[in-house]
């Protein structure tokens, strides 16, 4: 065989058919127990896991996909949360959407699946997510689960996670239904009503069929999708702004002049970088890929995200320094793509070496760099957890980013104000489209918000960065 997953103990085999050149499962019907359990998260067996124990097929035409459909259609506070497996399906997951009027929210390796220029957009949910998914999730009476597993990112508190899906279960009216590649994720941290084993885009093409083969009906979700678009006029991501002041710089004859600076958040950094992009029309040829920390979740926030694998991230493996060799990959697979690495500068600095290799080959890649001179995320944690005993948070000996991008020949562009940060953004974006370029941005250090209250359920957030927030068990600091 061509592959093997796995270990000698366990695994799976794939062939490579020569004719369409793709490769194939081999499934090993002598498999022991163990042996078998592994293959069923690399195979979907196409059935219906029931609460009850049961199981049914899931095929077109068939009653357990007419009694999913039923639960569907019947709900009237329903929500998508799509995963990563919506990102082979972005088309059919919009139509099932529009057909039955269901806002949809994103997990971060999903974002883009579901284009945020959407009117039933959600956007992120979880963690770091935007206050309307979590608050919604939590309020719906049908939770469709696409493609991702009840990851804590997106759960909160697991005990307190979907309480409206789970009192409409037991009435018969809505509930969880949970699609996954993986048997494995079947009840792992969620008892869902159905589990469906099969991949996204068959559970979404086989859906919308049988929607298809009914009787056109009207949706019923118009107060929901008005409470929703009511909740994000209440609730935007907060930009954290900073007053004007009037410093004393050197013009360029040498002399003492006044000017008016406004100093910047990795939020409104991140917010003129998508409105740049978003107004030259060239969002859809973007990918974007980050490192770890506050710069990634902000971008995960304010990036409009329009397309599948547009977000280029490590999720919560939390691998800080990959922006930049995630960038030089993507730029090298897709090179008629503008590639954007969004880093701060505690990730950059892990492999900032490799800008050798983006200098050597000449490969065009944009790089933003936003400096606060801390590792922000941890810091903020460390606030909060561990009544504010900081230890190693701050980078007190960056190096100088433009010195660094010079040695290596490599344009660069310098930014510590709001005034400057436009003209200065654009000249990073739109220049130089076959040169790399660095752009490294001054900040402040700012949390990252909202943040789910560490062991609360999912629509218990900090929103405000409130000096008074803290006195949490430590157990529950993140990890």
């Amino acid at each position: 065989h061509a592959i093997h997953l796995g270990d000698h103990n366990k695994g799976i085999m794939f062939d490579i058919n020569k004719e369409t050149l793709t490769v194939e499962p081999v499934i090993n019907t002598d498999a022991n127990k163990e042996e078998a359990e592994y293959q069923m998260d690399f195979l979907t067996s196409e059935l219906i896991y029931y609460a009850d124990g049961k199981t049914a097929e899931f095929e077109a035409g068939s009653k357990g996909v007419a009694e999913l459909v039923d639960l569907i259609k019947q709900a009237k506070k329903p929500v998508i949360i799509a995963g990563n497996g919506c990102n082979d399906c972005s088309d059919e997951l919009k139509y099932l959407a529009e057909t039955l009027q269901i806002p949809v929210a994103n997990t971060l390796h999903a974002l883009g699946s579901f284009d945020e220029r959407h009117n039933l957009a959600l956007c992120m949910v979880g963690m770091h997510g935007h206050p309307t998914p979590n608050f919604m999730v939590q309020d719906c009476d049908l939770v469709l689960c696409v493609g991702s597993r009840f990851d804590d990112r997106i759960t909160g508190r697991v005990s307190g996670f979907l309480p409206e899906a789970k009192k409409a279960a037991t009435e018969g009216r809505g509930g969880i239904l949970h699609v996954d590649i993986r048997l494995s994720q079947n009840a792992r941290q969620i008892e869902p009503t159905y589990f469906i084993h099969s991949t996204a885009k068959q559970f979404l093409q086989t859906i919308n069929t049988e929607i298809d083969s009914r009787e056109s009906t009207p949706p019923i979700t118009s107060e929901w999708v008005a409470h929703m678009k009511k909740l994000q006029k209440e609730y935007p991501i907060t930009i954290p702004s900073f007053p004007s002041e009037e410093v004393e710089v050197t013009n360029d004859k040498g002399e003492l002049i006044k000017k008016t600076r406004t100093r910047m958040s990795a939020q409104s950094v991140t917010s003129m970088l998508d409105k740049c992009i978003l107004d030259a029309d060239a969002m859809d040829n973007c990918i974007f890929s980050t490192g770890v920390g506050i710069h990634q979740m902000v971008a995960a926030q304010l990036v409009t995200w329009t397309k599948p694998r547009q977000m280029l991230s490590s999720g919560s493996l939390g691998t800080m320094g990959v922006a930049l060799g995630f960038c030089i990959g993507a730029k090298l697979a897709n090179g008629e793509k503008m590639c954007i690495a969004i880093d701060g500068d505690g990730s950059f600095n892990m492999t900032f070496t490799e800008l050798k290799t983006v200098a050597e080959q000449g490969i065009p890649v944009k790089i933003l760099i936003m400096d606060n001179e801390s590792q922000m995320m941890v810091e903020y944690w460390q606030r909060l957890f561990h009544q504010s005993r900081y230890l190693a948070v701050t980078n007190t000996k960056n190096p100088d980013y433009s010195t660094l991008a010079d040695a290596f020949g490599i344009k660069n562009l310098y930014c510590d104000a709001e005034e400057d940060l436009e003209e200065t953004m654009q000249k990073f974006l739109f220049d130089d489209p076959d040169k790399p370029v660095l752009f490294h941005v001054r900040i402040e250090r700012t949390p990252c918000l909202p943040l789910v209250a560490p062991g609360q359920p999912l629509d218990d957030m900090i929103l405000v960065d409130d000096t008074s927030c803290g006195g949490f068990d430590a157990c529950a600091a993140p990890s």
